[in-house]
């Protein structure tokens, strides 16, 4: 899994090294040279500039990050990084930090936060659940009609990036019921091209998670997310 940090600080640099030792890949970006310099010694990727940048953001990796971390000591660049990810450059889960809980109701899906916490520990904690269970993630059982309903993220590893949905090689029995973008509900039929970010929701049978899993990630080895996954 690919993780940006933006803001090298005391808790980016602990939620970076919580996820390198996790076996992710992990770019750090901060402003200040003398800290990137510092980090840079210990082993870490780090990019000197201004995470409020894009070109900074994509030096760092964020064209290809599955998860963005906006965890610098100020609100307001927190909410532009945030922005930044999502609107122009399509990282699927951003998480920010939030510094002054007076701010707190800012952090949402306008500012393309997924989720805001304040404290380094929850920030890693929420950082592994999402790292561990974005890409399929089972929603409902229905027994009445003997289906399940799966959400599958489309990341930049995604091996459905970039097709339609008409294009995407489903079982025979398997449906897709919408794509989630942005917050909105599109009909399958009207997504011409899927992109990083999508949650497409799919109909199928009681054991076609892993199926649907393959299908979005053929070549990931990772264990299938199980029943329960949020």
């Amino acid at each position: 899994m690919n993780l940006v940090v933006a803001g090298a600080g005391a808790v980016g640099e602990q939620v970076a090294a919580a996820q390198l030792a996790a076996g992710n890949a992990v770019g750090l970006v901060d402003l200040d040279p003398a800290r990137a310099a510092q980090l840079a010694a210990r082993g870490f990727s780090v990019v000197t500039g201004d995470a409020g940048v894009t070109d900074t953001l994509e030096e760092a990796g964020a064209l290809r990050a599955d998860v963005l971390v906006a965890c610098t000591g100020r609100d307001d660049e927190n909410l532009v990084i945030s922005l930044l990810a999502r609107r122009r450059l399509e990282v699927p889960r951003v998480v920010a930090r939030v510094n002054d809980e007076a701010h707190r109701w800012l952090f949402d899906e306008t500012w393309g936060v997924d989720a805001a916490v304040s404290s380094a520990g929850s920030l890693v904690s929420l950082i592994e659940e999402a790292t561990g269970s974005m890409r399929v993630v089972r929603l409902a059982d229905l027994p009445a009609v003997g289906l399940v309903l799966l959400e599958a993220a489309v990341t930049a590893t995604s091996a459905v990036r970039g097709r339609s949905v008409a294009d995407l090689t489903l079982a025979r029995g398997d449906v897709v019921a919408a794509v989630v973008r942005r917050g909105r509900s599109i009909p399958a039929a009207e997504v011409q091209r899927l992109r990083s970010g999508d949650r497409v929701l799919v109909l199928t049978s009681p054991d076609g998670e892993a199926r649907i899993h393959r299908s979005f990630y053929p070549d990931d080895g990772r264990p299938v997310p199980g029943r329960g996954s949020t």
